[in-house]
């Protein structure tokens, strides 16, 4: 299982995908930043510049975007090229094998979510100045950050199931974005369904400290529950996959 997660981590180190995903984020967040100090309409100031960097550009959509992405290098790409069967020519179980890569993918997950978190105080302290007020606000953001982990993984637990049946890398990108943007309507026409689907509790970060019909905490607990049962049905669905040929 780390074994596994050790070699996704040292394969995508010595690849391009990681730089240019992290380059994305980082030209996204100065784009926010021009965006707040030359248009007026955006009333960003250094008491919300963080926060409105997680629900402006962040999280949506590149965060759940990224994501399709690494799930599908880590299943349906590794099934295509032919890769996924040496790693079980060692002994490694299926079981270990599915688990290693949703614990990489989890990894990567929280890796892009603290550089966006690192580099949305280095950008918005330098555009707006004012460090007393982000220091202020790290306490709430933290949070806000914090409560969207969970979700990403839920959200990344479902597309690694779908993965297992999708053969062709191109064809499981444009079914995972589809189900992205098909999910954030589903959130917002529905009331209260960011409550309880896999993908609305990525926009939880807009509850923090407010009141809403439920706790907040039942969208990290709806979010466990998400991943324990698609990681499960995960197992079950590669233990019947012919992979080793």
């Amino acid at each position: 299982m780390f074994k596994v997660l050790k070699n996704e981590i040292v394969k995508t180190l010595g690849g391009k995908k990681v730089y240019i995903l992290t380059g994305a984020i980082i030209v996204s967040i100065i784009l926010m930043a021009v965006m707040g100090k030359t248009n007026m309409d955006f009333k960003m100031t250094a008491h919300n510049f963080v926060i409105e960097t997680l629900g402006g550009m962040i999280m949506k959509p590149l965060i759940p975007i990224f994501m399709v992405l690494v799930v599908s290098e880590a299943f349906t790409e590794d099934y295509a090229n032919g890769t996924m069967k040496f790693s079980l020519m060692t002994p490694i179980k299926r079981k270990e094998l599915v688990i290693g890569k949703f614990l990489f993918i989890a990894v990567y997950a929280a890796a892009l979510m603290i550089i966006s978190f690192i580099f949305s105080y280095i950008v918005g302290i330098f555009a707006f100045g004012d460090i007393s007020e982000f220091v202020k606000t790290m306490p709430y953001n933290i949070e806000c950050y914090t409560i969207v982990m969970l979700p990403i993984l839920a959200f990344s637990a479902v597309l690694s199931f779908l993965s297992l049946f999708v053969n062709n890398n191109g064809a499981m990108i444009g079914a995972g974005i589809s189900i992205y943007f098909i999910m954030v309507i589903v959130n917002q026409v529905l009331k209260n369904a960011i409550y309880f689907t896999f993908s609305g509790g990525m926009l939880a970060y807009d509850l923090v400290g407010k009141a809403g019909t439920y706790n907040i905490m039942l969208i990290p607990a709806a979010a466990c529950l998400y991943i324990v049962l698609f990681l499960v049905l995960s197992i079950a669905a590669i233990n019947k996959k012919d992979i080793v040929l």
